[in-house]
């Protein structure tokens, strides 16, 4: 079993299904789920797919905490109209139920031994976290973003070929909490799964079936299957891959194998994030990708 914390936000459906997936996958320990920035919206609508999928004992944090709620900023719509679309309306009356400080919440759970947390968002709630509890210390720390350029990726996308850095949508949005997570002794292992190589994961009929074909015969649980029923929605509706790039950093914080990773030092330069080979800095970011490994870890 791999102890799990997931941070995420609901901007994009990806977190949201990620979420759906671990809730009840039989290899993970899902211990909390913090949300950033963490408005009711997004907590009841965690919620709702916590307790869909049976797990009404998961606690769920918030970056600023529920007294932000009632300010201008905390009242703000922050869940993507995709989400009621497919999963119904009935969310919204969803009881969001008790929701606590999200770094105060991650502090306590990875206090635990061999514990990862896995990002799908901005890294501000275990930063805040490293920053306010100088005591805490973290086996793993899975972050989705980052980039890796030709000086490390042998078969680049083609949009990135000839970059050493690019703009990366999660270190970017809380660049000093990156770089002082990348800085601290007190995680023991760091891998970026980098957008040179996830944003080549795009969700197509083709992937959908295979994944059908391995489930076949099984009985599929909850999450799961709610997740590849969005996902049929997503393709039906608009008629396009779908980018999950935060599915395959939560698969790799399962089984690392299911990318290739090198030892790096992860920079920024002028707004943009590069890495560089390098060794004893804890830190490892994604060069390549196997898709049959990754159908494997989704099905379980």
């Amino acid at each position: 079993m791999r102890r799990i914390v997931f941070e995420m936000e609901t901007s994009d459906p990806d977190d949201f299904m990620t979420l759906l997936w671990l809730a009840d996958h039989p290899g993970v320990e899902l211990a909390g789920v913090v949300v950033t920035p963490g408005s009711q919206d997004q907590c009841q609508l965690v919620r709702w797919g916590l307790d869909l999928c049976g797990r009404q004992d998961v606690p769920v944090g918030a970056l600023h905490g529920p007294g932000w709620w009632a300010s201008a900023d905390g009242q703000k719509p922050r869940v993507s109209g995709f989400h009621y679309k497919v999963y119904g309306a009935a969310i919204r009356e969803h009881a969001v139920g008790e929701v606590s400080g999200g770094p105060a919440l991650l502090a306590r759970l990875i206090a635990a031994a061999d514990t990862t947390v896995v990002v799908g968002s901005a890294p501000k709630n275990i930063g805040r976290a490293f920053r306010e509890f100088p005591e805490l210390t973290l086996d793993c720390w899975v972050q989705q973003g980052g980039f890796a350029g030709d000086n490390l990726v042998a078969a680049p996308l083609e949009k990135f070929r000839g970059k050493l850095t690019c703009p990366s949508f999660n270190p970017g949005g809380a660049p000093k909490e990156t770089l002082e997570l990348l800085e601290s002794p007190r995680i023991a292992r760091r891998l970026f799964v980098s957008k040179n190589v996830c944003h080549g994961v795009q969700w197509h009929a083709e992937l959908q079936a295979g994944l059908k074909r391995r489930l076949a015969g099984t009985a599929v649980r909850t999450g799961l299957a709610t997740m590849i029923a969005a996902l049929d929605r997503y393709l039906e509706d608009r008629g396009v891959a779908k980018a999950m790039h935060d599915l395959v950093a939560a698969a790799c914080a399962i089984d690392p194998a299911v990318c290739e990773f090198a030892g790096v030092e992860i920079y920024r330069e002028r707004g943009e994030w590069g890495a560089r080979a390098a060794e004893g800095t804890r830190t490892a970011i994604s060069i390549g990708f196997d898709e049959l490994r990754f159908v494997e870890v989704l099905a379980g």
